[in-house]
């Protein structure tokens, strides 16, 4: 049945376009000549001209709808010369107003071809699943809800979103905002939410949004779980948000931690260079006093024994002892001031040290203060971003200006690292490398004029 059917639309309508053409090229030779002021040689070209543009934008709109590229103007400029076809037609023979007849008669059969050419097209549209068909609004829809309808148009060609998405997304909000009224008038009646009095209200309230008796009673039911999965999610994201909170205070103990064993090292190495200088100046004194010492008391031994064989040989090798006992003194004397300096020296070493301990102590809290003043620049630049965020939703920016946006913020968060395009499309949704050095390339000109603390492109609250 279906095949007969088709066969009998394509003869029948090849049948009434082939009339309509030869009827219409006629009368349109005729008016372009007597009407409308062509030659008798240019009056044919009008007629054909005036016909075959009406195909041929019936045709383009078709073939581009396959190719998943609708352009809504050409349908659009075929009506308007399809009516320019039938006004032609009509005047051919006269003026309207006082032929109507005639001009009804011969305006009937270009709106009858074009009839048939659209039936095709949605025919065709519907069997292949073009997605031309949906993101066109229907014209009842105008004529019945002319507001709403705007709105959805606004909301279609602002976000690149397709009818049927809009419509969805619209009834959703509306049966949501018309649960939110239904809530409050049965409070407001003292009934209990949830019994026979209170649900008998519930279908004539969401009637308006084409809902049967029994979707409108199990309404409740679906607001209660999805309220119950909005909060299931909120507390997920919670709980990620303190682990992500966990984490970061986890590495900056690992860093605080690695920072006091890392002093604790340099500390160690200047406590043992302090013990090595000071066991070496002691070892010096106690060697010198030790030689001072054997030679003294090698001195008194021999002058003892000489005494008692020959005075002069001990007197004189008394005084060589004395000499160099002297000798030790002043040998002593030196080894005390290398003990002097290398006490001094110890000392220096200790304010060095101190000095070193200082500056670490500085060098800490310039960290801590830098590790502040980087903390305040990140919370600074989130407000800025989250405040950009916010302009960009407010000023109901194009597809496109919100990825440049997107891109400008991960270039701004990468700081000196290098972000390849690949990562770009990943983050925006495109698949050409190009599209994404595209982005790339206005994101960097974006922020260059001063995003985010300045976007050019979003107007400031106040001028809204």
């Amino acid at each position: 049945m279906k095949v007969a059917l088709g066969i009998a639309a394509i003869v029948g309508g090849t049948v009434m376009g082939a009339i309509g053409f030869y009827l219409s090229f006629g009368n349109l030779s005729q008016a372009g000549h007597t009407v409308f002021g062509f030659s008798e040689d240019d009056a044919p070209f009008f007629a054909v001209g005036v016909d075959v543009a009406i195909v041929t934008c019936l045709v383009l709109d078709l073939f581009m709808a396959t190719i998943r590229t609708s352009w809504p103007l050409l349908r659009l400029l075929a009506h308007v010369m399809t009516l320019a076809s039938v006004y032609f037609n009509a005047a051919a023979h006269g003026a309207i107003t006082e032929n109507w007849d005639k001009a009804l008669s011969h305006g009937l059969m270009p709106i009858l071809f074009v009839i048939g050419v659209e039936a095709g097209r949605r025919i065709l549209v519907h069997q292949a699943a073009l997605p031309a068909d949906h993101d066109v609004i229907p014209a009842h829809r105008w004529v019945l809800a002319g507001r709403t309808t705007w709105r959805i148009f606004k909301v279609m060609k602002l976000w690149d979103i397709g009818y049927n998405e809009v419509v969805t997304r619209e009834r959703q909000r509306a049966i949501f905002n018309a649960w939110n009224e239904y809530k409050a008038e049965v409070a407001k009646a003292g009934l209990e939410e949830g019994s026979e009095a209170a649900l008998a209200r519930l279908p004539k309230k969401l009637e308006p949004f084409g809902l049967t008796v029994d979707e409108a009673l199990a309404l409740p039911d679906r607001m209660a779980r999805q309220e119950l999965r909005r909060k299931q999610e909120a507390d997920k994201r919670a709980r990620e948000l303190e682990l992500e909170k966990e984490r970061a205070e986890h590495e900056a103990q690992k860093e605080r931690l690695a920072h006091r064993k890392e002093m604790a090292a340099l500390t160690a190495d200047l406590t043992a260079t302090e013990g090595v200088a000071g066991a070496q100046a002691r070892g010096a004194v106690a060697e010198a006093e030790a030689k001072a010492e054997a030679q003294v008391r090698a001195a008194s031994s021999l002058s003892e024994a000489m005494e008692s064989r020959e005075a002069a040989e001990a007197k004189k090798r008394a005084a060589e002892a004395t000499a160099k006992a002297r000798e030790a003194e002043q040998r002593a004397a030196e080894a005390e001031a290398a003990k002097v300096a290398a006490l001094a020296k110890a000392k220096t070493d200790q304010a060095k040290v101190r000095e070193a301990e200082q500056r670490v102590a500085e060098a800490d809290a310039k960290a801590a203060e830098a590790q502040k003043r980087a903390a305040e620049a990140r919370e600074a630049t989130a407000r800025l971003l989250r405040r950009a965020v916010e302009a960009e939703d407010f000023a109901n920016l194009t597809q496109r200006q919100r990825r440049v946006r997107i891109t400008a913020r991960m270039l701004l968060a990468a700081g000196e690292r290098e972000v390849t395009n690949e990562e770009i499309a990943a983050a925006i949704g495109v698949k050409s490398p190009g599209t994404a050095s595209e982005h790339r390339t206005e994101a960097v000109a974006l922020i260059k004029g001063g995003y985010p603390q300045y976007d050019p492109e979003v107007p400031p609250r106040t001028e809204a």
